[in-house]
């Protein structure tokens, strides 16, 4: 069954499987480690280990084995790996099953999947817009 009611019904019921999905450019790959900052156009995955700020006005993706290091900033985040950092300007995170977050969370809408592991506080925003 698909939900497309949420939101303005652009976003799949289940955006963390979609997302997994989308293409995406891989900026830090396997056994890869990486300090610094990251700012891309188009959706990015993190694959490898990050130290640093990722920024994308698309999607991040921080795949089973990735782990970030530091602030991420962009539309849509999903997280199946380890994110140790705050994530700011969110409007949809998805925390996959096996994803461990270390951090505070600041976003419109966030879905934790059973099997995660998250340790910080959330931040709900855009309600005051909502009817």
């Amino acid at each position: 069954m698909t939900d497309t009611s949420i939101f303005s019904g652009q976003i799949p019921y289940d955006a963390g499987a979609a997302w997994a999905e989308e293409r995406t450019r891989v900026a830090v790959g396997h056994n890869v480690n990486v300090s610094g900052k990251l700012i891309f156009n188009e959706p990015v995955r993190i694959e490898g280990r990050f130290r640093g700020e990722v920024r994308s006005v698309e999607l991040v993706v921080i795949g089973e084995d990735g782990m970030v290091e530091g602030k991420v900033c962009a539309p849509r985040l999903l997280v199946m790996g380890e994110l140790r950092g705050d994530v700011v300007g969110c409007d949809r995170i998805v925390l996959g099953t096996r994803a461990k977050v270390f951090g505070n969370i600041e976003a419109r809408n966030l879905t934790i999947r059973e099997g995660a592991y998250f340790e910080g506080g959330v931040r709900m925003t855009g309600f005051s817009d909502r009817k």
